[in-house]
């Protein structure tokens, strides 16, 4: 039987976990207690993916600052993104303290976003036979799917998952192909991470022309085929559209020098998910 892995996108958890509980902040501050929302709702989160399936090897992972190389070729890439609330900010280490005492190994890169930490994993899982499953609400990683990796995308909070597998991905997502996500991105833009894509062609005309030409690279080689308001539009935003393709593409190569064995899943250590849920005053947290 092939072995199986986990990769949680820490960032896409935590922000749901804090924003999905933030009612509950005010309890922290009315018993003076540090805010702790998130660190229990990841905790609670993470355990119960881990009780869904047996996992060989685990990963969370995390952005290490808002400056990567993406921002250094795009300025305005993410741009006009709120900063991280303080009462979440302060919950950080804390978070990476319960998931590694869920045996789970935590990394963020310099320069490096966890997109391509998350791409690069299921590569050298893929690498070494071994079945990944994604769990995320960034529909970016959907480009990873292939017959060894799963995206679960979180949809309501976080209870409710949408998995996307090689065998239903055309139905699932209008008949592209997961390598034809960065291609869709560079057409359609995406606001989230302010990119623009080909001003004044939106979501239908990207997917069609995807449909009928097969790439990015391949419209623009069938300019003279389009109508001529769609020329223009091609034509005028070409190196911009050519630049949000390349921020959209993940990168899978920032794990080429690891080890599979850095990311074994370990043990739950009990005494140190004890001193979590005491300090914290935690309930409800059974592993």
């Amino acid at each position: 039987m092939s072995k199986k892995a986990i990769i949680i996108d820490g960032n896409s958890l935590i922000y749901r976990s804090f924003y999905a509980t933030l009612n509950q902040l005010e309890y922290y501050k009315q018993h003076n207690f540090p805010p702790a929302n998130a660190i229990k709702l990841v905790t609670l989160t993470v355990l119960k993916l881990l009780n869904e399936q047996q996992y060989d090897y685990a990963l969370f992972a995390l952005d290490h600052h808002k400056k990567t190389f993406r921002t250094e070729e795009f300025a305005d890439y993410k741009a006009g993104r709120k900063p991280m609330p303080d009462d979440l900010v302060v919950q950080l280490p804390e978070i990476s303290r319960a998931v590694n005492a869920l045996g789970i190994k935590t990394m963020s890169i310099p320069n490096i976003e966890a997109d391509d930490i998350i791409g690069s994993y299921c590569r050298l899982m893929n690498q070494n036979d071994v079945h990944v499953t994604v769990f995320t609400s960034d529909k970016d990683m959907l480009q990873l799917v292939n017959e060894k990796t799963n995206v679960s995308l979180f949809k309501t909070g976080i209870s409710e998952r949408d998995i996307f597998t090689h065998l239903n991905f055309s139905d699932k997502f209008f008949g592209l192909k997961p390598n034809q996500i960065p291609d869709y991105k560079g057409i359609a833009g995406d606001s989230s991470d302010n990119l623009c894509g080909v001003k004044g062609v939106g979501p239908k005309t990207a997917i069609n022309l995807l449909i009928k030409y097969g790439s990015f690279d391949e419209i623009y080689n069938h300019l003279e085929e389009l109508n001529e308001g769609q020329k223009n539009k091609f034509s005028q935003s070409k190196d911009h559209a050519k630049l949000c393709k390349t921020l959209a593409t993940i990168r899978l190569d920032v794990l080429d020098k690891n080890s599979i064995n850095e990311f074994i899943k370990e043990s739950i250590n009990k005494d140190e998910m004890n001193k979590i849920i005491e300090k914290y005053h935690f309930k409800n947290i059974v592993f």
